[in-house]
């Protein structure tokens, strides 16, 4: 699942632990959101590391010139 599923999946679990559901129920959806959530956040992580390097890659480029 890719970041933008896995953000559409916590919407999901968002709408549904406001409906009437139990507490078994509930507990079960927030146990799933909180692991979609840092499964989010290593991706943006990872991303913000990539771009990191890109920019310093770019920043190298524009001063040799």
């Amino acid at each position: 699942m890719n970041l933008e599923e896995k953000i559409a999946k916590l919407n999901d679990l968002a709408d549904k632990i406001e409906d009437d559901v139990s507490l078994e129920e509930s507990l079960s959806i927030f146990e799933q959101s909180v692991q979609l959530a840092n499964e989010c956040m290593k991706a943006l992580d990872d991303c913000k590391g990539k771009l990191t390097v890109l920019q310093e890659q770019v920043r190298k480029l524009t001063d040799e010139n």
